[in-house]
């Protein structure tokens, strides 16, 4: 296989965009109900310390961390989208954005590690994970298509907040959070620049076809093991993935991309990787770490501290 010119497994549904335009169209009607919520510990002169907390499209409620930077002049932000399953965890790293310049949005997913809700209501089996969560039930009950939504609604708030300039935001984050850092660029066209790491929630059915459904994928292997075993449901099942399949946003992105790439990733097979970065038609930068697996990358982050100071 030629994995520089590989774009993935199954084909991206022809009606892609306009279940997501339909999506954002629902998401520009949701009135904004959020609050922010001075911390204890902000009492700096640059930089001010939020809890940020908004009311969905389904009336969850979502939290974010919010860095504000206090500069004079308005701030660019920086959404920081975190891996799977976990949460935004600590206000230090994210600190060091704020440092150069950027306001940050740290975003817990419903029902994962954070303090952001799911509200649940969905018929039929989850297994554990949320990649299969609403998948007995129409696309618009898939877990991940809900915190799209959210994360769609941050970014309507965003540019509401006092202070930042919201014709410049970027995006950032690993795996799970790589993922969705494409995705929002997909989505909002004011990101200007995206930063993805090992993007992982790709070209599932080459996950599964390559048996690599263990790990971060291993739900996959068993909802098929209890509900696929014959592989009869394969076409409905990976008809309904591919519209929360990241490699399909890739041809919707028009920010500036850096993209962080892993050779021996255990979690995020090389291959659907290269589909993600292979659908990106933007102007892109890959810095590929061959013998790097699914794990901090101290040189990656050399090169986002460089691509976040460019002009």
């Amino acid at each position: 296989m030629n994995l520089e010119k590989y774009i993935g497994a199954w084909k991206k549904p022809n009606n892609f965009d306009e279940f997501w335009n339909g999506k954002l169209d629902e998401i520009r009607q949701v009135p904004l109900d959020y609050k922010i919520i001075k911390k204890e510990f902000s009492n700096f002169k640059n930089i001010e310390y939020y809890d940020l907390y908004f009311t969905s499209f389904d009336g969850a409620v979502i939290y974010a961390k919010y860095i504000k930077s206090k500069l004079n002049k308005p701030s660019p932000v920086l959404f920081y989208f975190h891996g799977y399953p976990a949460s935004s965890r600590n206000w230090l790293e994210k600190t060091a954005y704020t440092s150069l310049g950027y306001s940050v949005l740290a975003m817990d997913f419903r029902g994962q590690g954070g303090k952001s809700e799911d509200i649940g209501g969905i018929y039929g089996s989850t297994v554990f994970g949320h990649i299969t969560i609403g998948l007995d039930s129409i696309i618009d009950n898939l877990l991940y298509v809900k915190n799209i939504m959210d994360m769609c609604l941050l970014v309507r708030i965003a540019g509401e907040l006092d202070g930042v300039d919201k014709n410049n935001f970027v995006t950032y984050g690993a795996s799970q959070g790589g993922a969705f850092s494409i995705m929002c660029a997909a989505l909002n066209k004011n990101i200007k620049k995206c930063i993805s790491l090992y993007p992982f929630l790709s070209d599932y059915k080459k996950v599964y076809d390559l048996d690599r459904d263990t790990g971060a994928y291993g739900e996959l292997r068993l909802y098929s093991r209890w509900f696929n075993n014959d592989e009869k449901r394969n076409k409905e099942i990976f008809d309904k993935l591919a519209y929360i399949d990241t490699k399909n946003f890739s041809s919707k992105v028009r920010a500036k991309v850096l993209f962080g790439m892993s050779g021996v990733d255990s979690d995020c097979p090389l291959e659907t990787q290269y589909a993600v970065f292979n659908n990106l038609i933007c102007e892109k930068k890959l810095c590929f770490y061959k013998k790097y697996d699914h794990e901090a990358i101290a040189s990656y982050n050399n090169e986002i501290f460089k691509f976040l100071l460019e002009k």
